[in-house]
């Protein structure tokens, strides 16, 4: 699966979550630095699983395969996994069908996605519950800037 030629007014930036199953996005920005698309995503690497959150592109710039292009980057990074998407719009149910002949991957509209990606139980919740600073135990513990 080849992704389609990147449009040549625009560039894409991936913003990468670092933590598992975090959401990511594909920015899609014109020569000028300004936002004109983006693509939301979540992936879970245990679980084999992509979830497609959200998907716009700015109207002026829609039909030049700026939003094709943003799925093949997400689908790179689940090379192979089973692939959901939010609830799609009348437009959005046309756009991954024509995605779904073009990759061969299914974009089932509300697919299940795995725990880790639900930020009320998944990883996200347990670094929320861990407590990362702790006070200094005695004078070792303590920068030397410290008071």
């Amino acid at each position: 699966m080849n992704p389609p030629a990147r449009p040549p007014a625009v560039h894409y930036e991936s913003v990468l979550e670092t933590l598992p199953a975090g959401r990511r996005a594909v920015v899609v920005l014109d020569h000028d630095d300004r936002q004109v698309g983006c693509l939301e995503f979540q992936v879970c690497h245990p679980c084999r699983l992509g979830h497609i959150c959200g998907v716009a592109v700015a109207d002026p710039w829609q039909g030049q395969g700026i939003g094709r292009h943003a799925v093949h980057l997400a689908l790179a990074v689940g090379a192979g996994y089973a692939w959901s998407t939010s609830r799609q719009s009348s437009a959005g149910r046309r756009f991954f069908t024509a995605m779904e002949d073009e990759t061969g991957t299914a974009f089932p509209s509300g697919g299940t996605r795995c725990p880790h990606m639900d930020p009320r139980t998944g990883w996200h919740a347990a670094l929320r519950r861990r407590k990362v600073i702790r006070e200094p135990e005695d004078d070792q513990d303590r920068c030397p800037e410290t008071p």
